[in-house]
């Protein structure tokens, strides 16, 4: 079996995923140290610092591990290097890029024409419902360029050149 053809890949940026590692992380220890050197007086006051310090570590560990990845724009679908298909070309209906679009930073949202199981892999792309949004700490030139691709191959299909 051959390999589709890459047309354009999204990679993390080393500088934004280690921001957003740092600050996730250090919200984290944060919340956590508040909780061990000055608890509060509730216990579910405690609790829940320390839960949600827990959360914010583990989302740091996972973004971490996030960078690592990258999307990949083929010919027929848009997929992570492990191969896993985000969505295939017909099933997008439209891409959401303007200013006061619910979309990741610098990124962009992508609406399927049918709805998928919620999933997110943090700073990369998420998924929930009909939209799959692109990019968070992903390099911002490399996001605008895919999304232009993206719109430019969706205008041929639906008959707009």
């Amino acid at each position: 079996m051959t390999q589709p053809q890459i047309i354009h890949t999204i990679e993390v940026s080393p500088f934004r995923r280690w921001s957003g590692v740092t600050v996730t992380a250090g919200l984290g220890a944060l919340l956590i140290g508040v909780a061990m050197f000055s608890p509060p007086p509730q216990i579910l006051s405690l609790l829940l610092l320390l839960v949600v310090g827990g959360v914010a570590l583990w989302q740091a560990r996972r973004m971490a591990r996030a960078g690592l990845k990258s999307i990949h724009l083929t010919e027929d679908a848009l997929i992570d290097e492990e191969g896993t298909v985000l969505a295939t070309l017909d099933e997008i209906t439209q891409i959401e890029r303007g200013t006061f679009a619910l979309k990741p930073s610098n990124g962009f949202v992508l609406v399927l024409r049918e709805p998928r199981p919620r999933h997110w892999v943090p700073g990369l792309w998420w998924q929930k419902g009909r939209k799959l949004g692109i990019g968070g700490t992903a390099h911002p030139q490399q996001t605008k360029n895919m999304a232009d691709i993206i719109q430019t191959i969706l205008a041929k299909r639906d008959g707009g050149f």
